[in-house]
């Protein structure tokens, strides 16, 4: 039977390296963030809690009549020390008090004074917090990186369906995907999904109506009534100025039906999409279920 031998490197291994600090990465990082050891005119306006203040302020009122500043920020001594706060189930923290001035217009500053927000946790010497009379840590997250993520969610048939998600650096996740429909629905963070011609009406004014969504998507023109076929989509509100009824709505395909009550009307032209190509906006439109007669031009 072989016998195995066992080497001990143990001998040759030297000293050992010190162990570092291992709270002082969050220590360093939350004593920036506070500032505390600088006076209020000579923090760095783009770190912690002074970056914060300064990109909530100026706050104005709606008709800009009336305007909030931000000047600086102080915090005072705690109320309790770190055993009456586990001992009365507080936060032990200092006192957060806000500098703003009020100023009416453009003209002189009608006031000037300190106000309390809160209280701002402190650490201590072990990187824990006092909250609510328990000790808490900091955790680090892993955070998904900006920009835009494209997949492929499902298969039917022989189509894929295809979604996206934009992740921005701070604020809501947006999700995009292509229905079973084919519709192109949306979604904001965890919202109820609507069709994403919604939320672009919402944006910007030149999207806000059917109309002006088709000529972006789509090529639309002005096609004589005599050559319109039933697979033409309108591009306007289609109505008789005669009689006033609706012979075709906007968006939607002429059909049989809605060539033959056109080509009945005095109507000599009609603006229509004339080659549609892929239908996702024409259907996500379609979905929308809103009612657009509203938005026939005076």
């Amino acid at each position: 039977m072989a016998t195995k031998t066992i080497r001990d490197f143990s001998k040759k291994r030297g000293e050992a390296d010190p162990v570092p600090d291992l709270m002082k990465v969050q220590q360093e990082a939350y004593d920036r963030f506070l500032q505390l050891k600088k006076d209020p005119q000579s923090r760095d306006t783009h770190k912690g809690l002074e970056a914060l203040l300064r990109e909530i302020f100026p706050i104005e009122s709606y008709d800009l009549a009336m305007r909030l500043d931000y000047l600086r920020y102080r915090l005072e001594e705690p109320r309790y020390t770190p055993d009456e706060c586990r001992e009365l189930r507080l936060t032990y923290g200092r006192p957060l008090r806000v500098t703003v001035r009020l100023t009416k217009g453009e003209g002189e500053p009608i006031t000037e004074e300190d106000i309390y927000l809160g209280d701002i946790p402190i650490m201590m010497g072990g990187g824990e917090f006092i909250v609510n009379g328990a000790e808490r840590v900091i955790v680090s997250q892993l955070h998904r990186s900006p920009g835009v993520d494209f997949s492929v969610a499902s298969r039917i048939g022989d189509r894929p369906l295809h979604s996206s998600r934009i992740i921005p650096e701070r604020g809501s996740w947006i999700e995009l995907e292509v229905t079973k429909k084919d519709v192109l629905a949306m979604r904001i963070d965890q919202s109820t999904k609507l069709a994403a011609t919604t939320f672009l009406r919402a944006l910007d004014e030149k999207y806000s109506t059917t109309e002006k969504i088709l000529e972006e998507f789509y090529d639309v023109e002005d096609l004589a009534a005599k050559k319109l076929t039933p697979l033409h989509y309108s591009a306007e509100l289609i109505i008789d100025s005669e009689t006033g009824e609706e012979l075709c709505r906007v968006g939607s395909q002429l059909g049989e039906k809605g060539l033959e009550n056109i080509l009945a009307s005095n109507l000599k032209s009609v603006r229509v999409v004339t080659n549609p190509g892929d239908s996702l906006i024409l259907n996500t439109l379609a979905e929308e279920k809103l009612d657009f007669l509203a938005e026939v031009s005076e």
